[in-house]
């Protein structure tokens, strides 16, 4: 059963794992972007105040799959993520705030890197 603390836990972890990714910069993330993003958008599905997250979440995993992503859609996804991350962690578990303030920094580095 999920209970608010392993879904917290779960979160964490995720987090962790996607935080590591980006910190080794772009090519690093490459490799597990799509199943990283993928278990985000379960993870957000039915979260309505994150739905704005989870669209485009969704928008980034359908682009990269199509297979034509250049870098300015990717840049304009990476920095929507971003900002969209970052206003998230004002209203987040006191024990995630910090780590979204972080993805939501890297990820709008990311797309800055991407529009060069």
């Amino acid at each position: 059963m999920n209970t608010p603390q392993s879904q917290s836990s779960l979160g964490n972890s995720q987090l962790d794992t996607t935080l590591g990714a980006l910190r080794g910069g772009l090519p690093n993330a490459a490799g597990i972007a799509g199943e990283n993003i993928a278990g985000w958008i379960k993870a957000l599905q039915g979260n309505a105040p994150l739905a704005d997250i989870a669209a485009e979440l969704q928008n980034l995993h359908q682009v990269l799959r199509s297979g034509t992503a250049d870098a300015t859609t990717l840049a304009q996804s990476l920095g929507t993520l971003g900002k969209l991350t970052t206003k998230a962690a004002a209203s987040a578990t006191p024990d995630a705030q910090d780590k979204l303030r972080e993805l939501g920094e890297v990820l709008s580095t990311a797309a800055g890197q991407l529009r060069g």
